[in-house]
């Protein structure tokens, strides 16, 4: 029981320590939602709080299940006391994540409301019998050895629990496909992919279990969950552009630096689209700033479309410049890219009436034995790229990349 008891208050420091950290990061990142996400994690942090009050007034005895012989030498209100509030904290959090983001998901209605409404009816019941479990001995109640055993209504706790683990299971993944597009662009294998799918819906299965076998392993599992979660805010706040939404630089040099390490024969099929948004400078100096940085978004949704249309890398790569990559592709494919992205823009011209010119220049080039590094290939296409503003007109069949 010592050995337990230790390894449980080990368990429960470390998961504190790392929830701690997670919201330092999240507090500095300055991000508008930041309360949002501090009141929840602050919230797992009472949970996993609570976890380590109940093992220390349980530890002479009290709580104790499976062993009706060993008497409770603490007060039981603090052993009810904790672990109330243990059990309601189980219910809530799946509870919250659900609403959250099935409210979130589509537009906002009445019968939206209503049906959140009926699902919170569950989590009033259980929490009235969780409160109560003191006096009518529902959940929890006291032997006359003095151990807490399992009420009658303790089954229904766990299948309440169970119930709001699957319904927030299915709104994570639901928002987890839409983001889909998102995902691809900045984790680069399938198993990054599910290493972060299984960390974000570790903590809706461990939470019946730690009902089930008294264990914290719902601790662990939202401390995972959040660390996760954090990784990736912190992945997007190094490589996604602020203004855009893109991959930015550092993400292309990440991509790249991949790229160099695969083989020759998938490498001498990869073309980089170069594009450079056409006086931009003009657009800056005599519309303001601001309609400069509208323009620079609707070229980003537009190439983002692009992007997902032929399976391309995209980001920003400063300024007017953005970048394109195209795997396992040739010469014709790489230049209907180029066509396919003037014609978008002229069609967004037509479509925004606006009182400037809106074009692009865009220059290709296949990767091949003449490029050490990456900045060698992203020269080359910047060199491509010029050629083609220079010219009066895009011929991007006439373009030779070899």
């Amino acid at each position: 029981m010592a050995t337990e008891f230790s390894l449980g208050i080990e368990i429960d420091i470390v998961c504190l320590v790392l929830l701690g950290l997670i919201m330092l990061n999240i507090w500095r990142s300055g991000d508008k939602s930041k309360m949002n996400y501090l009141s929840f994690i602050a919230m797992i942090g009472f949970l996993v709080f609570a976890d380590v009050a109940l093992r220390f007034v349980s530890a002479d005895g009290c709580n104790n299940t499976f062993d009706n012989t060993i008497n409770c030498n603490s007060s039981s209100k603090y052993v009810v006391l904790w672990s109330c509030s243990q059990m309601l904290l189980m219910m809530l959090a799946p509870y919250i994540i659900f609403a959250f983001l099935y409210w979130m998901s589509s537009n906002k209605n009445k019968t939206k409301i209503t049906k959140i409404m009926l699902f919170t009816i569950p989590l009033l019941v259980m929490s009235y019998f969780v409160v109560t479990s003191s006096s009518n001995g529902y959940i929890k109640f006291l032997t006359y050895k003095g151990a807490f055993v399992h009420g009658k209504f303790y089954s229904a706790l766990i299948y309440v629990v169970i119930f709001y683990s699957c319904l927030a299971c299915l709104n994570i993944y639901n928002f987890l496909n839409q983001k889909s597009d998102f995902f691809a662009e900045i984790m680069y294998s399938k198993f990054d992919k599910y290493i972060f799918y299984i960390a974000c819906l570790f903590p809706f299965v461990s939470a019946p279990l730690s009902l089930y076998y008294d264990i914290p392993l719902v601790n662990i599992g939202y401390t995972v969950c959040l660390y996760s979660i954090m990784s990736l805010h912190q992945h997007m706040r190094i490589s996604i552009d602020d203004l855009t939404g893109l991959n930015n630089r550092n993400e292309l040099r990440s991509y790249l630096d991949n790229l160099l390490s695969m083989p020759d024969a998938e490498r001498s099929k990869t073309f980089m689209m170069f594009i450079d948004v056409n006086h931009f400078k003009s657009i800056n100096d005599n519309f303001g700033h601001t309609e400069g940085d509208v323009v620079l978004m609707e070229i980003s949704r537009l190439l983002k479309a692009v992007a997902g249309s032929f399976n391309c890398f995209l980001c920003r790569y400063g300024g007017d410049e953005f970048i394109l990559i195209k795997k396992n592709a040739n010469e014709e494919r790489a230049a209907s890219v180029c066509k396919y992205i003037d014609k978008s823009v002229n069609s967004l011209k037509a479509l925004t009436l606006a009182p400037y010119e809106l074009s692009v220049s865009t220059g290709y080039v296949r990767f091949d034995k003449r490029f050490s590094n990456a900045q060698q290939f992203i020269d080359a296409a910047d060199k491509i790229m010029y050629e083609t503003k220079r010219s009066a007109h895009r011929d991007f069949d006439a373009l030779k990349s070899a």
